[in-house]
Parts: C-alpha cells; sequence; structure tokens
C-alpha cells in the first residue's frame, strides 16, 4: 500500500517501478505506450513529482512527435508500458489493480 502524499520529502509512489526503468535509460530516447494506445517517443529533460493526496507520480518530458521537440505530461497511472525505439521491446509494463487509478 502506497500511502498519499503529504507536505515534505517526496515519497516514491505507484508509478515508481516505472521511473526506475527511466532513470536507468539515462535519457536515452524511450517510448510511452499509454494505457489508450498513444505512444510519445520521450527522451533528456524527464521530471516527475507527486501532488499532495496522490499516491500516483506525474512526469513532464521532452518528446518528439514528427520530428519537432516538445514537451509531454502524464501521470503513471495512464502508463501501459515503455518500449525501446530500436528494438520495440517492452522495458516494463503495468495494469493498475481496481482503485489504484
Amino acid at each position: 500500500m502506497v500511502e498519499p502524499q503529504e507536505p515534505g520529502e517526496l515519497k516514491e509512489g505507484l508509478g515508481a517501478p516505472l521511473l526506475k526503468v527511466l532513470a536507468a535509460r539515462c535519457g536515452q530516447p524511450t517510448i510511452v505506450r499509454m494505457a489508450n494506445g498513444d505512444e510519445q517517443l520521450i527522451s533528456d529533460g524527464t521530471a516527475w513529482g507527486r501532488d499532495l493526496g496522490d499516491v500516483w507520480e506525474h512526469v513532464t518530458a521532452e518528446y518528439y512527435p514528427a520530428g519537432q521537440q516538445t514537451v509531454a505530461f502524464f501521470y503513471m497511472s495512464d502508463v501501459e508500458s515503455l518500449i525501446d525505439p530500436d528494438t520495440r521491446r517492452v522495458l516494463i509494463s503495468q495494469t493498475p489493480a481496481p482503485g489504484e487509478t
């Protein structure tokens, strides 16, 4: 059970396993596949946090749709998987349990 974020030090939320994979990639391009099937290619400039009362992290990341750099904002609860863009290998996937979204 993950405790909701409170004032003070940032705690790990339910999205921590996904964030650890992103951190281990050290800014390498990564495809984020959302639960609705959309995919975004993200790279450097990833930052994350948790809002007060939330159990899931949110992420702000640079991404590159059709060759243009822009910024994406999403909640880890909306992420289905992280994918290596070179091999299309799924690095990690998740299915939130009922009541965790």
